[in-house]
């Protein structure tokens, strides 16, 4: 009886396992499907290309282009730049958390943004919090500024920067919050 048992033993391991397989590549085409995403991903770099600050477009890396939620992320984050080139702060308070909104002042947003130009936004990665229910995407992008209005740490008036963004959910809507991550940016001088 157990020769007939190990028999069917080393088919039905065959079978189990090659279901498996399929139903993971399956998964992975599925979850990797860029249908939605605006745009082709780009090449992962921090360069732009032509005269700064590049253009005003957020566009993914082939990493973050796989990432479910990229849509969503490119949105808000469109939106956020859009605001702070156009200088509208009620666009950009549509799209940050209500705690970055209150620990925010119109007056000094105006004030730091008031000569700021943002441009080749490349999402580089984008990585998931379930536990905390947030996202953090790496950002990279060039902004042009008065010196005046540099960073101190970094007075130019061309800064190529590397931040993560930290993203919630707040009433289903995917927005830019306040958090220990977004307060330590790489900076170089163009």
């Amino acid at each position: 009886m157990g020769s007939v048992a190990s028999r069917w033993l080393v088919p039905a391991v065959v079978v189990i396992t090659g279901a498996a397989v399929a139903a993971g590549m399956v998964g992975r085409t599925v979850y990797s499907r860029p249908a939605e995403a605006k745009g082709a991903p780009v090449v992962a770099s921090s360069s732009v290309a032509g005269p700064v600050p590049g253009s005003a477009e957020v566009r993914l890396s082939p990493d973050s282009f796989t990432h479910p939620d990229r849509t969503a992320v490119q949105r808000v984050l469109q939106a956020y730049f859009d605001a702070i080139n156009s200088r509208d702060f009620d666009a950009w308070r549509g799209v940050v958390s209500a705690r970055r909104v209150s620990s925010t002042p119109e007056a000094s947003w105006v004030a730091a943004y008031e000569t700021t130009e943002d441009g080749g936004m490349v999402v580089q990665r984008i990585e998931s919090d379930v536990v905390a229910r947030r996202l953090r995407a790496l950002i990279s992008f060039v902004s042009t500024q008065d010196v005046a209005k540099a960073p101190p740490a970094l007075p130019e008036g061309c800064i190529r920067w590397r931040v993560v963004y930290v993203l919630v959910w707040e009433g289903g809507v995917l927005k830019v919050d306040e958090a220990a991550e977004n307060r330590n940016p790489q900076m170089e001088k163009c």
